[in-house]
């Protein structure tokens, strides 16, 4: 009788494993969570306004969801400063634009893969804008 038991036992936690049993090890299976894509290192945009395309760059640093770094374009490099929450971003900075003053905010979203990105753009004086960026290779 005790051998029978022995084998019922085994049987029972060796099927249970088997099946992926939530009672393994007293925990709870969870399902897997998509991680958040991190937006850190270099970018090339397309800006899309109405005067025209340009094509800036970002260098962007990540600490959770806080993004600094630098944008790149045809008036210089400025500071910038954002949140990634889930795979919404936002950035902003200020720049000197041909002697005026030029608050620049972005929003979008990244791609599930953390390659690209893509959104609209508010330019001050020089209207709105769509934008979208694509990871650098290197």
């Amino acid at each position: 009788m005790k051998t029978f038991l022995m084998i019922v036992a085994v049987v029972w936690v060796t099927c249970g494993l088997a099946a992926g049993s939530p009672h393994q090890s007293g925990r709870q299976q969870k399902p897997d969570a998509k991680a958040a894509p991190t937006v850190a290192g270099k970018w090339t945009m397309t800006l899309k306004m109405s005067m025209g395309t340009g094509t800036p760059t970002l260098d962007l640093k990540q600490d959770g969801e806080k993004i600094t770094g630098t944008y790149t374009g045809r008036y210089g490099t400025f500071a910038l400063e954002g949140k990634l929450k889930d795979r919404a971003i936002a950035f902003s900075f200020s720049m000197s634009a041909e002697g005026q003053a030029v608050d620049m905010t972005f929003t979008g979203e990244v791609a599930d893969d953390g390659q690209t990105m893509k959104g609209t753009a508010v330019l001050g004086e020089m209207g709105d804008a769509t934008w979208t960026a694509k990871r650098d290779k290197n």
